[in-house]
């Protein structure tokens, strides 16, 4: 068994690159998944990829640059699954508007 299985991993930046690799395999070791970034169709993407069944996945769209709303974000995630087990914070704080 993995030592992640059943774990509450949220991944910001979780729509590209390194944070998309990160959901990829700990989906394969049967973690629960938070996925946070700017981009709500590409998380569905990464989150579609996956293959977790929804009771295991969250889509969460988040722009890193705007923190007033994490402690709102926050209590959805406490509402969904109780607790969250390990934050990777990969992504960046480039807002939207700046690209």
């Amino acid at each position: 068994m993995s030592k992640y299985k059943d774990k509450v991993i949220w991944i910001t930046g979780a729509s590209s690159g390194i944070g998309e690799a990160l959901a990829l395999e700990f989906a394969k070791k049967e973690a629960r998944l938070i996925l946070s970034a700017r981009r709500e169709d590409e998380l569905k993407r990464v989150a579609a990829l996956t293959k977790l069944p929804d009771l295991d996945i969250m889509i969460l769209p988040f722009d890193l640059s705007d923190t007033s709303k994490a402690s709102g974000l926050a209590a959805q995630v406490m509402n969904k699954f109780g607790r969250i087990d390990i934050l990777i914070n990969n992504g960046d704080k480039v807002s939207a508007k700046k690209q």
